[in-house]
């Protein structure tokens, strides 16, 4: 039995990062270095500087730590609703718009109507976590 073809570029390529959301970033990540020998990598400021995140690498994992630097920032809401804690699993793809499309077509429900910037120069989409067992997922992928 075969499903409907699969759009070139919307094969999972592997893990991009997993996502924390904390109140306190360089916190954390002294706790993943002290407890784990991690590395910490770059930060950068998104969202019109609403967000700050943390990169911290853990053997072959990547970590997001995610700070909100305003209070109405989703990450914010996030954490006054559900505390600190696994905020998404990020998918690495090569096109991160068939990746999307093809989630649509399963039935998946999309947050982004299509990809926008995210750190490191990437293209990110969510998917919503009702229709995948409650887990935020992200497609990202480095096609501009």
């Amino acid at each position: 039995m075969s499903g409907p073809a699969t759009p070139r570029g919307a094969e999972i390529a592997g893990l991009a990062h997993v996502a924390i959301a904390t109140r306190d970033a360089d916190a954390l990540a002294g706790r993943l270095i002290d407890a784990f020998g991690a590395e910490r990598g770059s930060e950068e400021i998104l969202d019109g500087g609403g967000l700050r995140v943390v990169f911290v690498k853990v053997g072959p994992l990547t970590l997001e730590l995610l700070e909100p630097r305003s209070e109405e920032h989703t990450v914010a809401r996030f954490l006054e609703k559900r505390g600190e804690g696994l905020h998404h699993v990020s998918l690495e793809v090569a096109d991160v718009s068939a990746a999307l499309e093809r989630s649509r077509r399963a039935g998946v429900e999309a947050i982004d109507a299509r990809p926008r910037d995210g750190a490191h120069g990437t293209r990110v989409a969510f998917l919503h976590p009702r229709s995948l067992g409650g887990v935020l997922f992200e497609l990202c992928g480095k096609e501009k």
